[in-house]
């Protein structure tokens, strides 16, 4: 019986980065969720089980990727969830357990993934 990939929770506001991103993951064996935005981010964490990673993009928008992190540290069901912050600061929260720094390439974000997250393949 094979088991289903890792689910990893994407949320980045750039659609062409974002897309970029989905297509790096599944190739590495990762099933991704795709949100543009925190607030959708956490309507998906409501209606489904924890994924494996959370990679969020702190500076969306209307900067809330920082409601997210605050919901998810409020939240006990969320306190093993790793999150990797994407980022071109040095961004600073509990949830974070990584940041990737903007700008990076496709081995430094799988390299940065592995450190949470195996894929099956």
């Amino acid at each position: 019986m094979s088991r289903a990939p890792p689910t990893l929770l994407l949320v980045e506001d750039d659609s062409d980065l974002r897309d970029a991103l989905v297509e790096i993951l599944h190739a590495e064996g990762h099933t991704v969720v795709a949100t543009s935005t925190g607030d959708e981010a956490l309507s998906w964490l409501e209606a489904h089980p924890v994924p494996a990673l959370v990679l969020v993009d702190m500076w969306t928008p209307r900067k809330d990727s920082w409601r997210l992190l605050d919901a998810l540290h409020r939240q006990p069901r969320f306190a093993d969830l790793p999150v990797m912050a994407i980022s071109s600061g040095e961004e600073r929260h509990p949830t974070i357990r990584d940041v990737l720094s903007k700008p990076f390439d496709r081995d430094a974000l799988l390299a940065r993934v592995r450190r949470f997250v195996h894929p099956l393949h």
